[in-house]
């Protein structure tokens, strides 16, 4: 538990290489993603008060990821790149020990102190990632950017909604690494008719992109106003829907590039 706790930080130029490397940009971002899968998925199962069906989406979750990095520690090829991946997975560990430790469905409440090493753990896991995943070309970045944006933000909503006091005493081990719904929001206004713009020329793309916006209409204005309306189901199952949609439209790219 220490180990997590303690910020592993990856130097510059380790990043610099790792990012000139063999790494997939598909599998970093699918990685990048499945942390705040991970995340949403562990307060989900505290929203829906340990139900097995929540139980089953972590476990599922924690599975992906742990499938994700081994595709990515089997493309290793530089002593940089084995390094990474040391460094995630030392980290990852420690998270998905966290991330199983959700005693809602046994007690009825998850320990603080889990809650707040599984906040920390998240953000550090992500920043380790982000660090090298932004740095590596890929086909159809502005798709997995955006689903990876979703993500965050639904795993925050999630964390929002399982907090006794709605996130008041507890964060994500720094102030930055909160969420600004007020700011968030707009911004995922902006970037989401940017990307429309970018596919308007690809029929299917466009037909995911649409569906994408539908739903997004319908539940910005609960993240917006969540202190007055919050709807965890409802934000649950349309931003996973969304972020398959998202994820499937860059899939596509992905394999008409190969």
């Amino acid at each position: 538990m220490g180990r997590l706790i303690a910020l592993i930080a990856l130097p510059l130029l380790l990043v610099a290489e790792v990012a000139q490397a063999s790494f997939s940009r598909a599998d970093l971002d699918r990685l990048a993603l499945d942390i705040w899968r991970v995340r949403a998925a562990f307060h989900t199962l505290t929203v829906m008060q340990g139900a097995p069906e929540y139980v089953d989406l972590l476990d599922n979750m924690i599975a992906d990821t742990e499938e994700v990095l081994d595709l990515l520690e089997d493309s290793v090829e530089s002593d940089s790149e084995e390094q990474f991946i040391s460094d995630v997975r030392e980290l990852w560990d420690g998270y998905r020990e966290l991330a199983m430790s959700n005693t809602v469905a046994e007690m009825g409440y998850t320990d603080r102190y889990t809650i707040e090493d599984m906040e920390s753990g998240a953000l550090k896991l992500y920043r380790l990632i982000n660090g090298v995943r932004t740095d590596t070309s890929g086909r159809a970045e502005d798709l997995a950017d955006l689903a990876v944006l979703l993500q965050r933000l639904t795993s925050e909503y999630m964390f929002l909604s399982a907090s006794a006091d709605g996130g008041g005493a507890i964060g994500t081990g720094a102030e930055e690494g909160r969420v600004d719904f007020i700011k968030e929001v707009p911004a995922f206004d902006r970037k989401l008719q940017s990307v429309r713009n970018a596919w308007k020329d690809d029929p299917a793309i466009s037909r995911e992109l649409r569906s994408v916006n539908a739903k997004w209409n319908f539940i910005r204005e609960s993240l917006l106003k969540f202190y007055e309306n919050s709807v965890p189901f409802l934000m649950h199952r349309y931003s996973e829907q969304m972020v398959d949609s998202l994820t499937r439209a860059a899939a596509s790219v992905q394999v008409v590039s190969e």
